[in-house]
């Protein structure tokens, strides 16, 4: 908590003031899901005492091939949207002292989580890997869609498949028959308890929130979430926009600014209006929106689901990135998982037995 003024003073200055890397996303992201296990937060500072980098871990335990490692991970997961080594690009010794530092601390398994495809970590890391002989596997986790705002939005709109322009004019066309729908906006905290009891209104009857995926299912989810857009509001970096039906609460989705970049973080609508589509109604409406500003990427975040599909062909990888070191327990797991693993399920008498056992 004592790094809040110096981390949000390097935030701003050298990662363009983004939210999603702040001290309070972090601080309010270990509490929410990782209260008890330790931190390990690497940082670096200039001769002056000036923070030029910062590397939020924490340390836990995982098993591999049923061999005990001791991990450090990246302090993030599926909530966070934008997980890296903070450095700048031109700064490839900080991120070398990071990963030389994590080597020493003893740690089996070094774990960065959903990394995206945008920030030159990735490419760094696995020549550091090859420069010292550590093992490493990468996996492609999601693809996240995302639309490019440039242009009009009538010109966007004609590159879209007819059949789903189609779908657009017919939702539209059904929800205004079936009576008065209202879009409102909420851009400050004044009346946050009641868009707040509004969102959890339409959560609660939500698909989400019928599987527990919903944005206040669960303790830890209700803790992020209503911190989060509180804080979001009352600073100016985020938006909520809520559908109203008759004056009843339909659909919402919550946004969070960042430069010329619209990060569309969650959205959901409650099913006993399933067939007007309020959230589809809702989504036309703020990608218009979106064009009709200075936002040059709506990004839509998540994984490559058929609905978004429908919007954008244009899509931002994420990736996993498990690094074991030079320890004993590191080597075998690593072989024994990935390299014995990957040769036995990609053998011709693996699959065999699999479809036997499909076939009874």
């Amino acid at each position: 908590m004592a790094l809040e003024s110096d981390w949000n003073r390097m935030v701003a200055e050298d990662f363009g003031n983004h939210p999603l890397l702040s001290h309070f996303w972090l601080a309010n992201y270990y509490q929410a899901y990782h209260r008890s296990a330790p931190l390990f937060i690497l940082t670096a500072h200039r001769n002056d005492g000036t923070l030029v980098g910062g590397l939020p871990m924490i340390l836990g335990n995982r098993r591999m091939a049923g061999i005990p490692l001791k991990e450090a991970r990246l302090l993030a997961g599926a909530h966070s949207h934008l997980n890296r080594i903070l450095t700048t690009p031109d700064n490839e010794r900080v991120t070398e002292m990071f990963m030389a530092r994590l080597v020493e601390e003893g740690v089996d398994l070094v774990y960065f989580e959903d990394l995206p495809d945008c920030f030159p970590d990735s490419e760094w890391i696995e020549s550091f890997c090859r420069r010292e002989k550590l093992a490493i596997d990468i996996r492609t986790v999601r693809n996240s869609p995302f639309i490019p705002t440039t242009g009009t939005f009538e010109d966007y709109r004609k590159s879209l498949s007819k059949k789903f322009r189609e779908l657009l004019n017919n939702r539209l066309n059904r929800i205004n028959k079936a009576g008065e729908f209202e879009i409102r906006t909420y851009k400050t905290a004044e009346e946050f308890e009641n868009l707040l009891a509004d969102m959890k209104y339409i959560s609660s009857r939500s698909w989400q929130g019928e599987n527990d995926s919903g944005l206040f299912s669960g303790k830890n989810n209700d803790q992020f979430y209503g911190n989060l857009i509180r804080h979001a509001l009352e600073n100016r970096y985020g938006r909520v926009f809520i559908l109203y039906f008759k004056d009843k609460p339909a659909a919402f989705e919550f946004h969070i600014y960042s430069g010329r970049t619209e990060y569309c973080l969650k959205s959901e609508y409650s099913q006993e209006w399933e067939k007007l589509s309020p959230g589809g109604v809702l989504d036309l409406e703020l990608v218009k929106k979106a064009f009709a500003s200075d936002i040059e990427v709506y990004d839509l975040l998540g994984f490559e689901d058929s609905y978004k599909l429908r919007w954008t062909r244009n899509k931002t990888p994420y990736y996993r990135y498990f690094i074991f070191t030079r320890s004993m327990a590191a080597r075998t797991a690593y072989l024994l998982y990935y390299r014995l693993g990957n040769r036995l399920r990609k053998s011709e008498f693996l699959r065999r037995l699999k479809e036997r056992r499909k076939t009874g």
